[in-house]
């Protein structure tokens, strides 16, 4: 794909050498040169098109690729830019994949609800990252999945001894919020709460919770 990259900050160089690892064209802008010459740093180095300019400048996204873009990506570290330019990108140029990345949570759910756009909430991520760590959630096994501008965290736990022979929704969550649902088999296969599946020996409980 031709992926372009708003933003040279951390978040931004990180992406650009996956997805460059991953065979993807992508292109950088970035306010501040400064930021692009950090692209030279990089292990291969930078192999695209990087641009300085503000990213809420037609003409400058223009000169980015824009309209040659099947993916455009805003992730400075300004909310303010990063909603516009997706806006622009999404509005303008008629780009059919855009993403946008805020820190501010409640922007995420008036952006998406309004305009549409797919958002991702650092702060939401992070704060669900920590909030496992401080409690001490290491025995559980935790996928992301995502599903439009929302992450889902599915988390699998072993299911405690006094369960065990019991109805799976008699399982009490890690902590509020989550959500029963299923049971992993020892064997590896799932068994939907849905179905009302009895606990045995060696399960793993999945729980379910909304991380951004």
């Amino acid at each position: 794909m031709n992926i372009l990259i708003i933003g040279c900050s951390r978040v931004g160089r990180r992406l650009v050498g996956v997805l460059e690892r991953l065979g993807h064209d992508v292109s950088v802008l970035d306010a501040d040169a400064a930021n692009l010459g950090l692209l030279r740093e990089m292990d291969p180095p930078f192999s695209g098109m990087a641009l300085a300019g503000m990213p809420t400048d037609g003409d400058v996204l223009r000169s980015a690729g824009i309209e040659a873009c099947d993916v455009v990506a805003a992730v400075t570290d300004d909310d303010n830019i990063n909603l516009m330019a997706a806006q622009i990108a999404q509005k303008v140029f008629g780009v059919g994949h855009v993403i946008a990345r805020v820190e501010e949570p409640s922007r995420k759910e008036v952006y998406t609800a309004r305009f549409g756009l797919r958002i991702v909430c650092g702060t939401n991520l992070t704060a669900q990252g920590l909030l496992a760590g401080i409690l001490q959630e290491e025995d559980s096994e935790t996928q992301c999945v995502v599903f439009g501008s929302s992450t889902a965290n599915f988390s699998a736990v072993p299911a405690p001894r006094a369960l065990y022979n019991r109805p799976l929704a008699e399982a009490k969550p890690p902590r509020a919020g989550m959500q029963i649902f299923g049971v992993q088999r020892a064997n590896g296969t799932m068994e939907l709460a849905c179905t009302a599946p009895l606990v045995h020996a060696e399960d793993k409980i999945v729980f379910a919770e909304l991380a951004d």
